[in-house]
């Protein structure tokens, strides 16, 4: 059988390390099943870590994201509008779940200073299960989350 899956073509880690490695390898779940426990990491830039933290700090606080990462110092190089481009940004990794991606992904387009925001979404093949539940407990909606949201009119 053939497989795109890097998770399922590297060796499990239990027939080489012994009973340790076993209990590692039940720690750690595969992100392919259904529920809010699929973490997704989203990937965007920005011009600065100044301009990307109260976007972050929003996005935590809005419960959009578990977590978010500014590294700067970021070298980008692309073709915009014809010509090649190199800018310094600053990248920021924002860790949430499968299920709260829609409502991330538009509410960091609306947020984004940039006319076309890098929005990039992967799917790691595997977490740490106790992370995989943090990420998603605090990206769960709380009663005020769901109280604020516009009635469904369909």
């Amino acid at each position: 059988m053939t497989t795109n899956d890097p998770a399922a073509a590297a060796p499990a880690a239990a027939s080489t390390d012994g009973p340790a490695a076993d209990a590692r390898a039940a720690d750690v779940s595969e992100t392919g099943s259904a529920g809010t426990g699929a973490i997704v990491l989203v990937i965007s830039t920005f011009e600065s870590r100044e301009q990307a933290e109260p976007i972050a700090r929003a996005l935590v606080e809005e419960r959009l994201a578990a977590c978010a990462n500014l590294l700067p110092g970021c070298l980008s190089i692309y073709r915009w509008q014809g010509a090649i481009e190199r800018a310094d940004e600053a990248l920021m990794l924002v860790k949430t779940t499968r299920d709260r991606y829609p409502a991330l992904e538009r509410r960091l387009h609306e947020l984004h200073p940039y006319e076309l925001p890098e929005i990039v979404a992967v799917a790691p093949a595997r977490v740490l299960a106790a992370y995989a539940d943090w990420v998603a407990g605090e990206t769960r909606p709380t009663g005020s989350d769901l109280d604020s949201r516009p009635a469904d009119r369909s």
